[in-house]
């Protein structure tokens, strides 16, 4: 029989940085017991019906292409988190836990996912070698470091938050990905991480270097060169009621038109105080975008743009429902080849209502108010609602 130390690393393995199942209140999962491993099963499925009262201003913010302009626009929809199935197997030998985990997330919109590359190919398939002493070692395709706690923090994982191309949505919403904070996406990577028994752990890998893609039609579309691998990590400290963390990315990028060295850094604190929790993030990017990773990230000159941006939330629990706020705020440095027209700053507040019955299913509620800007101090605005059912499994 597997000790309890063991049950918890590879539970660890198969929900760490798995959106689609923190989403909800519990993981309800199916384990059996073979042999010398450890089956488990798992997935969550999620539908929403999402209304957006769309912008008619006839204002241009160049490079925001997922607010919708004209007639007002619905869709019955993925949230922020995808459908999915996940599946698990874990044993021990000689004192290390060994995992593996294949997770299928592609959601249940006719779509690309928001971070398929339009090519659907939204899975997690990796595995973990380690123990307390020693560390734990991951290999495979899995979400990445740089970004991930304050992805995780957002109540919207539970919910919508900021819709995506709601005239033709794609497999995810936004939640607050270029709100605040760059999504963290599914990395190939081999990464090692440590935690002491003071509370602090470090993480540190390298992964596939990811090629540049446009959402708003006017970046740089093309391969990034992939000469050496990218490089992330992550330093966090767990105290008793919260934790301070702060996440890094590199990648170079080599185009036949530019080549520069892409970064972002993120700080993430959180903290509990009674029946709340209170979240606070800031970062700065160079050449990665503001909604996921090397989105829009340089001009069609393949010239790296600058962001930066924070993103605050604050939450209630009260029993099996939590009442939530979230305000967050992405900036965008202009390069010489953009025009005034193209976009500055994006803002979106939010309010959720989640509820959760019989520790699986969840009931949510969100009201969004979403603002792009150009550097011309033009606006286009959004106002969305939605209303949501969700099942873990």
């Amino acid at each position: 029989m597997h000790n309890t130390h063991t049950k918890i690393a590879w539970y660890g393995a198969l929900a760490g940085g798995a959106l689609t199942l923190l989403a909800s209140t519990t993981v309800a999962a199916t384990e059996i017991e073979h042999g010398n491993w450890q089956l488990k099963f798992g997935g969550y499925i999620n539908t929403h019906a999402i209304y957006v009262s769309c912008d008619n201003s006839g204002n241009t913010v160049a490079g925001n292409a997922l607010l919708c302009t004209g007639d007002n626009a619905s869709a019955i929809t993925n949230g922020y988190s995808p459908a999915s199935f996940s599946m698990a197997a874990a044993t021990e030998r000689e004192g290390y836990t060994i995992s593996a985990v294949v997770a299928l997330e592609p959601g249940n919109t006719d779509n690309a996912a928001f971070n398929g590359n339009g090519d659907n190919k939204a899975y997690r398939a990796y595995f973990t070698v380690g123990n307390e002493t020693m560390g734990t070692l991951k290999a495979g395709r899995d979400y990445g470091v740089f970004g991930i706690d304050i992805v995780l923090e957002d109540m919207s994982l539970g919910g919508v938050g900021a819709p995506a191309l709601i005239k033709s949505p794609l497999n995810t919403q936004l939640g607050a990905a270029g709100y605040g904070y760059i999504f963290t996406d599914r990395l190939s990577q081999i990464t090692y991480s440590y935690t002491a028994s003071n509370g602090v752990s470090a993480t540190f890998g390298v992964f596939q270097p990811l090629d540049l893609l446009s959402f708003g039609g006017n970046g740089y579309v093309g391969d990034s060169g992939s000469k050496q691998p990218g490089v992330h990590g992550r330093l966090r400290y767990d105290f008793s009621n919260g934790y301070l963390s702060s996440t890094f990315l590199q990648q170079d990028v080599t185009t036949p038109l530019n080549s520069y060295s892409a970064y972002g850094v993120d700080v993430t604190a959180a903290v509990n105080v009674a029946s709340n929790r209170f979240v606070l993030s800031a970062f700065n990017a160079d050449g990665l975008g503001y909604y996921g990773l090397f989105i829009d990230g340089t001009d069609a000159n393949a010239s790296p743009r600058k962001s930066s941006g924070w993103f605050a939330q604050a939450t209630h629990t009260r029993g099996a429902t939590k009442f939530g706020v979230n305000y967050g705020v992405s900036s965008v440095n202009r390069t010489a080849l953009d025009s005034a027209l193209q976009l500055d700053e994006q803002k979106k507040l939010t309010f959720g209502v989640y509820h959760t019955l019989w520790d699986l299913f969840t009931i949510s509620a969100e009201v969004s108010d979403i603002r792009a800007t150009n550097h011309q101090q033009q606006s286009i605005t959004n106002q969305a609602m939605s209303f949501g059912l969700a099942l873990s499994f």
